[in-house]
C-alpha cells in the first residue's frame, strides 16, 4: 500500500465519521438529560475522529511534497 493510498483510506474515514455526526445532529434537538448528554459525547468522538482522519491524510500527502524542497 502506498502513501497515497493510505490517505486516500484515511480520507474516507473521515467523511464516514462526518457523516455519521451529521446522522446525529436532528438528535440535538430531541433528546434531553442524561440522553443528551451521552449524545455529545459519542459526538465529540466522531468529531475528535474525522479531525484526525483529516490531519493524517493531510501528512501522509505531504510527505513527498516535502522532500522536493
Amino acid at each position: 500500500m502506498t502513501l497515497d493510498e493510505l490517505a486516500r483510506e484515511y480520507e474516507a474515514q473521515f467523511l464516514l465519521a462526518q457523516a455519521k455526526l451529521d446522522g446525529l445532529a436532528p438528535l440535538l434537538c430531541i433528546y434531553s438529560g442524561k440522553r443528551l448528554k451521552e449524545l455529545r459525547r459519542k459526538m465529540l468522538i466522531y468529531y475528535d475522529m474525522a479531525c484526525e482522519c483529516r490531519y493524517t491524510a493531510s501528512l501522509l500527502r505531504q510527505y513527498y511534497e516535502d522532500d522536493g524542497e
